[in-house]
């Protein structure tokens, strides 16, 4: 697993060259998500997370580029992210249960595809499907008042392959600028804990909602631009 994590992270990362090259689009994002351990299991093959507590919102920032594949219908973006996420659990040790919280950073490699599929005036709907290679950057641990340090220790996975979906919503401020509101659920592969905890698995699940500005850096909206003043200065 280690080694397909390994290959999606260079090529993830390649992308993002040639597409700071190439786009047409540079798109900035902030919101707010949260997180979740989704079917836990340990090395006995039981759940031992209490997966019932409200997760608070924190939030994250995102950034890329993206390019036109069909009639600004489809688009592919590549971008990287800063994610921050608390999740609230109980742990059960015989009968009795045990809060514990944690406390994760993650920087994020992210590629995916983004689908128009209804254009009324300057609003669009579209669906978007994502695939990303997250880093643990830093984290804890706090039950019973002692605080561990997952990175240090080596207690949690530090990279994570992710799948995302979601919907979002565009509109048109100019020919040059657009807003957008996002909505995303995101999920790792679940699998074996390659990190440390043998047997130990889980899917990291989140979900989130935010709000991004486009703005348009095509060459081809330039040189139309440009022609459009040499017009007005004849004139």
């Amino acid at each position: 697993m280690f080694n397909i994590r390994a290959t999606y992270s260079f090529l993830l990362f390649l992308i993002m060259l040639v597409s700071a090259v190439n786009a047409q689009q540079v798109y900035v994002e902030t919101g707010l998500g949260s997180a979740f351990f989704e079917d836990y299991v340990n090395n006995k093959g039981a759940n031992t997370l209490d997966e019932s507590y409200t997760q608070p919102n924190t939030p994250f920032f995102e950034a890329g580029f993206k390019f036109d594949l069909y009639k600004k219908r489809i688009k592919l973006d590549v971008g990287t992210g800063y994610n921050t996420y608390k999740i609230n659990t109980a742990f059960s040790s015989g009968n009795i249960k045990i809060p514990t919280s944690y406390d994760l950073s993650y920087v994020a490699l992210k590629l995916g595809i983004n689908l128009s599929l209804i254009k009324w005036k300057k609003l669009q709907l579209q669906v978007h499907s994502h695939i990303s290679h997250d880093w643990l950057t830093a984290g804890t641990n706090r039950y019973n008042n002692v605080v561990f340090d997952l990175y240090k220790e080596r207690t949690l996975d530090r990279t994570l392959l992710r799948f995302h979906r979601g919907l979002s919503i565009e509109y048109s401020i100019s020919k040059r600028i657009s807003t957008y509101l996002n909505y995303n659920i995101g999920n790792s592969l679940q699998e074996k804990n390659e990190d440390s905890q043998d047997g130990e698995s889980y899917s990291f699940k989140t979900k989130s909602l935010s709000v991004g500005l486009l703005f348009n850096i095509s060459k081809k909206y330039k040189a139309k631009k440009r022609f459009h003043r040499k017009r007005k200065i004849k004139k």
